[in-house]
């Protein structure tokens, strides 16, 4: 799982991780994306809060897998290079997302702000709530079922990290699930 730290998406690259012992790729595409497809949408669509924006960067992950599918279905779990692939692509949009906001927000500074929004009630919207890293965490570890070393190994974070992403996030949904039942 350390290589897929070194793992680099980017369409010119040519740095991805050794495939495991040399064996012979057995693994069809289709029946790999059929297989992986639709979880890691769920989990991105949960982390990203826009069914589109995860049906893209997931898209764009499995295209990419397909293009170099003789050398990745050979590696140890070519689905963690796909997950990766696709978090790093939600990484970049939130990224954009957030220099685009910026950006109007310097624009219309001088204006008065508009009220917040009314806070969204549900399980699933107290998680839109949570800082990035949390959701990221929480929507991988409860709507993706993987594991506290998986998640890290996707995140590029320590395994610690993770564990305290989720404690975090459980935290805070508990909080403000017990506030919405008041």
């Amino acid at each position: 799982m350390a290589a897929l730290a070194a793992v680099d998406d980017r369409p010119d690259a040519d740095n991805h991780p050794e495939p495991a012992g040399g064996e012979l790729a057995t693994l069809d595409f289709d029946d790999f994306f059929r297989q992986h497809y639709g979880r890691l949408l769920r989990a991105l669509t949960a982390a990203c809060g826009s069914r589109e924006e995860a049906a893209d960067a997931v898209q764009d992950a499995f295209v990419r897998a397909h293009q170099r599918w003789d050398r990745i279905s050979r590696y140890e779990d070519p689905a963690a290079w796909v997950r990766r692939v696709a978090i790093n692509r939600t990484r970049d949009a939130f990224r954009r997302a957030e220099r685009g906001r910026r950006a109007s927000l310097r624009l219309v500074r001088d204006r008065d702000p508009a009220p917040p929004p009314e806070p969204p009630s549900g399980a699933l919207e107290a998680i839109a709530d949570l800082p990035r890293q949390q959701r990221v965490a929480m929507a991988l570890f409860y709507v993706h079922e993987l594991s506290v070393r998986e998640i890290a190994a996707a995140m590029d974070v320590s395994e610690g990290a993770v564990k305290f992403h989720l404690h975090e996030g459980r935290t805070k949904v508990r909080q403000r699930l017990d506030a919405h039942d008041d």
